[in-house]
């Protein structure tokens, strides 16, 4: 097995040694050369970020849109390896925030061009929590709600909810707009970080954030500036509403089934683009997840 090791090493070192000629080779017209340029960087993992910035390689806009599709497969990969679930599936989450961090991460990593420098996901939240920790001394979680979504500072992509840029939490943080989920997680991991307690409500349609509010629980619609719902008063007033429904407001946000829904809900918008083959691989987490 070592040497089988050291044989994959060598062999991932060499295209990194050919990197700067594969760069050039991009816009090469020979037929003969595309399929060989692909291969080589097929064997990458997905993300030559750091060695672009290290060998000091510039490229063009078109030319980090075609590199970027040519690492895609090995995104896929990469990720598909990394995404170890318990057994047990997404009951086995539990209150693993950790690991529920870092699968989100994980798929932060997919979404990536794979070519441009950025912060990981965790780096992204810490200089976000330290950005508010600048306004917000010990903050409660309503404290929490008004600075991110009553002060419009993050808002609902009311154009393009489903789009697959508003699942990228790096690139939600980083524009200040995204979907139902993705501003809720968002809302949830920050909420970690600063020591208020802040949970998922996964609500048939639009997924909402948990908060108490004067030992009163509240739900919170992050989409929509951050309205906030008293919990009980809802249900008396809307008897109506599905069981479903009841129990998503009943029940407290498992943090293995709100991933089971964002794996889902991107699922359907790789569908939605024709990206068949990441929809593919979307369809498999989630099915790892309902083991």
């Amino acid at each position: 097995m070592a040497n089988v090791e050291d044989q994959s090493k060598n062999a991932g070192d060499d295209v990194f040694d050919d990197l700067p000629y594969l760069i050039r080779l991009l816009d090469d017209e020979d037929p003969a050369v595309r399929p060989i340029v692909k291969e080589r960087i097929s064997e990458l993992k997905g993300d030559i970020s750091h060695d672009l910035a290290a060998l000091g390689i510039n490229i063009n806009t078109e030319g980090k849109k075609r590199l970027s599709r040519l690492l895609q497969p090995g995104r896929r990969e990469t990720l598909r390896n990394e995404w170890l679930v318990p057994t047990g599936g997404s009951e086995a989450l539990g209150d693993d925030w950790e690991s529920f961090e870092n699968f989100l991460r994980q798929i932060c990593d997919f979404m990536h061009d794979g070519v441009t420098l950025r912060p990981s996901l965790s780096d992204s939240l810490d200089m976000l929590a330290e950005e508010i920790e600048q306004d917000l001394v010990d903050p409660s979680a309503n404290d929490l709600r008004r600075w991110l979504f009553k002060s419009g500072r993050y808002k609902g992509d009311t154009k393009q909810a489903d789009a697959l840029k508003n699942y990228d939490l790096c690139q939600v943080i980083d524009s200040r707009t995204g979907n139902p989920t993705s501003l809720a997680c968002l809302f949830m991991l920050l909420g970690r970080r600063l020591g208020c307690q802040v949970d998922g409500c996964n609500y048939p349609g639009h997924f909402l954030a948990r908060i108490d509010i004067g030992g009163t629980t509240h739900l919170i619609d992050c989409f929509h500036g951050g309205r906030k719902f008293d919990a009980d008063a809802l249900l008396r007033l809307h008897p109506e509403i599905s069981e479903r429904a009841r129990c998503a407001v009943t029940d407290g946000g498992d943090l293995g089934f709100i991933l089971l829904r964002y794996v889902t809900e991107m699922q359907h918008s790789l569908s939605a683009v024709n990206r068949d083959k990441d929809a593919a691989l979307f369809k498999e987490l989630a099915t790892t997840l309902k083991e």
